[in-house]
């Protein structure tokens, strides 16, 4: 008696486990939105004073393997590109969208001396010291980066003006 107890408790339990998986599978998809293929932030190095540890991630940068601390949150993301091109000498060029060249734009101007730390999927593919203000909108990688990437943030652009990307000027 107690046994059947048990076994219907834990039939009931694998019921409740099942049963959002189910209700997942009927619901319709939107039509048009598909998650990135493929992540693209980048970062500023910030000192951590005066911000909660929530705030800031360490990470490890190439090629001496040197830690720094970065903002969490990335000043610019895929989500603010409104192009991608690469120059014959295999420089890619990361065309942002006016929220990308503002932010960029701001960044820059107060972080003199930082790194800005590009990342592709989690690992860092450039870490420039800022020297100057970036308010052209443009942010050059100046090495060749596989086709597949360049393809797959080219989509990402596209698909970022096609849903209403606020573009730069001519």
């Amino acid at each position: 008696m107690i046994g059947n107890v048990f076994s219907r408790m834990r039939q009931i339990r694998q019921l409740l486990l099942l049963l959002p998986l189910t209700l997942f599978a009927f619901l319709p998809a939107h039509a048009g939105h598909k998650p990135p293929q493929l992540l693209l932030r980048i970062y500023v190095q910030t000192s951590g004073d005066g911000l909660p540890a929530t705030q800031v991630t360490t990470i490890t940068v190439p090629p001496n393997g040197e830690q720094i601390l970065i903002r969490t949150i990335p000043e610019v993301s895929e989500h603010d590109l409104a192009d991608v091109r690469v120059d014959a000498a295999g420089s890619t060029y990361l065309i942002l969208t006016h929220r990308g060249k503002v932010n960029l734009d701001a960044v820059t101007g107060q972080n003199q001396g930082r790194l800005l730390v590009v990342m592709l999927n989690g690992y860092v593919i450039y870490a420039p010291v800022i020297d100057e203000q970036l308010s052209s909108g443009v942010f050059i990688i100046p090495h060749p980066l596989p086709p597949e990437v360049i393809k797959a943030l080219q989509d990402i652009a596209k698909d970022n003006i096609k849903n209403g990307q606020p573009q730069l000027g001519p």
